[in-house]
């Protein structure tokens, strides 16, 4: 089984992003990348992550969203961060 490489989620975020725009319709200017937040493996082999989905476009943006989400939940894993710096 292939390890997956572990991540940031602004690291995730900034990939995700850019194979949006570089896949994305130039007649959408309204769809976007959230950033992605970390979760429990709901399946033996399920990424630790999820994102989520913008409002739909009408276009194929939301395709390419889901798309993206499948190809790289395989290839990355979010780190355990910590967001409180107290």
């Amino acid at each position: 089984m292939e390890t997956r490489k572990a991540i940031s989620a602004a690291d995730l975020y900034v990939l995700l992003t850019r194979e949006l725009r570089r896949r994305q319709s130039t007649k959408c200017g309204s769809c976007f990348i959230q950033l992605p937040y970390r979760v429990d493996r709901q399946a033996y082999g399920a990424g630790n992550w999820q994102l989520p989905m913008p409002p739909d476009c009408g276009g194929e943006c939301r395709g390419i969203i889901e798309d993206l989400y499948s190809e790289f939940s395989v290839k990355f894993d979010l780190t355990e961060e910590s967001y409180s710096r107290q």
